[in-house]
């Protein structure tokens, strides 16, 4: 019994972690939620944007064609990302890029959802003391 309970509570400290690596907002009708897909992001490592957004419940479909995602590096940089649809997740979208340094990134989030334009940007999204780590902060052994 004691054992499931760890576990049980090990998983909700885990969801609750993921559940804070994302921003959400409402903006008009529609609820944006945004983050990195892998967390923590690590320098030179592949990483998506993760993005949902819905209507109440209801999954928002085709963002792909009207709307610009960029990730603005630490350095003011903006890349602008291939937004693609989720594969059998409707409504929400990824944009692969490698996060070149680590420090904090923020997303920018403009066009049209229906017919309501935004212009969004996104800075509170992550759960580490960066958005993107250091990777050599994390290796074993040190110093390789």
């Amino acid at each position: 019994m004691m054992g499931i309970r760890r576990l049980l509570t090990a998983l909700l400290v885990a969801l609750a972690a993921l559940a804070l690596a994302h921003e959400s907002r409402q903006v008009g009708p529609y609820r944006i939620v945004i983050g990195f897909l892998y967390n923590p992001a690590f320098a030179g490592f592949p990483n998506s944007l993760d993005l949902r957004v819905t209507e109440g419940d209801k999954p928002v479909e085709g963002l792909e064609k009207t709307l610009i995602v960029e990730i603005i590096a630490p350095n003011g940089e903006a890349f602008q990302v291939d937004l693609r649809r989720a594969h059998g997740q409707p409504g929400y979208y990824r944009g692969w890029f490698i996060p070149g340094v680590s420090g904090n990134y923020v997303w920018r989030v403009r066009g049209r959802i229906g017919d309501l334009e935004v212009n969004e940007t996104f800075s509170k999204f992550f759960h580490s003391k960066e958005a993107v780590l250091d990777p050599r902060e994390y290796t074993v052994p040190k110093g390789r």
